[in-house]
């Protein structure tokens, strides 16, 4: 990945176009009948950026389109700068760690979802009744989950002294922070008290 700029790219649209298309079919499923159990307010993408796409079920989004554009540009010319001027292999193996095993961590959310919304829209799969998270919870409980694929990638670049996981080590921690602070900004839910 770092001699051959090629396949890192490819690494990274293969992981981000699946990130994008499997939050569309876990928006689809959830809209076929697994928001009868299980109910998010607000979009059930967590990317401000993207729920407008998402929640409108857009295959083809031209906000995707320039996020990809825009990242395999980035993306080559960190290469270019890491690789060829500063000679400094480590700097693109970091970023390159982030962005791809953050998506990993997100892609194992997904792969998660997909299963309880198959089971949730199919009668006797051993789900009754029904769940409401509250955007803050659904954050927080995303904050929590990139944490631990933080500690997770930290423990195994330790380990094995990889650039590649200490960037998804830093990337999941970034992000599970961000989320964090989004939930702490979302208006708590009212709790309404008893009358005298």
């Amino acid at each position: 990945m770092i001699d051959n700029p090629w396949f890192a790219l490819a690494l990274w649209l293969l992981s981000y176009l699946a990130d994008y298309y499997l939050t569309l079919y876990s928006a689809r499923l959830y809209r076929q009948g697994a928001q009868a159990h299980v109910a998010f307010e607000g979009s059930l993408e967590l990317t401000p950026y993207y729920q407008a796409d998402i929640d409108q079920l857009r295959r083809v989004s031209l906000r995707f389109i320039l996020a990809v554009v825009w990242s395999v540009l980035l993306l080559e010319l960190i290469w270019y700068l890491s690789i060829v001027v500063l000679k400094l292999p480590w700097a693109f193996e970091f970023l390159l760690g982030g962005l791809v095993l953050r998506e990993a961590a997100v892609l194992m959310r997904h792969a998660r979802n997909i299963a309880l919304f198959r089971a949730a829209r199919a009668e006797g799969q051993g789900i009754s009744g029904k769940i409401t998270y509250t955007r803050r919870l659904s954050l927080r409980q995303s904050a929590v989950e990139l944490w631990a694929f933080a500690a997770l990638f930290a423990l195994l670049a330790a380990l094995t002294a990889s650039w590649l996981l200490a960037g998804g080590a830093f990337a999941c921690a970034a992000t599970g922070f961000q989320h964090w602070r989004r939930s702490a900004l979302t208006a708590r839910p009212s709790v309404e008290r008893p009358s005298p």
